[in-house]
């Protein structure tokens, strides 16, 4: 292949895997659990200055917890903004505003975020989010193609039919290795929220089960002292 062709190939395979990587991103926000990356969404509003969320805020994961983000501010006046870009960013997360236990300086306060519990609503609506943004991603890749193939045949207008066979294949396949990738990102975010959601089944059914042995123990109970009550009626 001459330069010109091996020059528009790489252009094809940093625009598909810029598109790849885009989809993968934007399937982080799609929160499940409490993935850092989620965050790198949105800015804090300073004085009009718009900074990321890392040079106002220190953040981590919540101890022992999948769904939780934890976020301390670097000062008490950077509580307000950072509230309002998490908000913009992603309305769906519950925050609260919480004192800082066991701490050099007690009286501080951090932001607990929790990603909510992916029920049958939230379900529906994220696997509607992860296939629109494939088809978003995958009309970008078209349009590359659509764009590359003919310029491509036109740069090797003097070309052996055996090369421009080449390089089309090779065009072909770039396409193809990306598509390949991001449907994986698919399989494994549908994965991922089929199992958020079989865990908030599971969870629910248990505290049903839990919630109707009680209230058969205590309709059992009431049995009990109303059987007593009779019997010390008829005495």
């Amino acid at each position: 292949m001459n330069a010109t062709v091996i020059t528009l190939l790489d252009s094809a395979k940093a625009r598909m895997s810029g598109y790849a990587a885009l989809l993968n991103y934007r399937y982080m926000n799609l929160s499940v659990k409490a993935e850092p990356a989620a965050l790198l969404s949105f800015t804090v509003n300073v004085a009009g200055a718009e900074w990321p969320l890392e040079k106002a805020a220190r953040v981590r994961n919540a101890p022992g917890r999948e769904d939780q983000f934890e976020i301390y501010p670097n000062s008490a006046d950077l509580a307000t903004p950072i509230l309002k870009g998490l908000f913009s960013a992603h309305p769906e997360y519950k925050t609260e505003i919480k004192q800082v236990e066991d701490a050099e300086n007690p009286g501080d306060s951090y932001l607990l975020v929790t990603v909510p519990e992916v029920d049958k609503n939230r379900h529906d609506l994220l696997m509607q989010g992860v296939g629109t943004l494939a088809d978003i991603c995958k009309g970008q890749m078209d349009a590359v193609m659509e764009t590359l193939t003919p310029q491509l045949a036109f740069k090797m207008t003097n070309a052996t039919p055996e090369a421009l066979k080449e390089a089309k294949d090779a065009l072909q396949n770039l396409y193809d290795q990306h598509q390949d990738m991001c449907k994986q990102f698919r399989a494994d975010k549908e994965q991922e929220i089929e199992e958020a959601y079989k865990k908030y089944q599971e969870q629910h059914a248990a505290q049903q089960k839990e919630q109707e042995e009680k209230d058969a123990a205590e309709n059992e109970q009431a049995g009990m002292q109303m059987r007593m009550n009779r019997t010390d009626d008829d005495q």
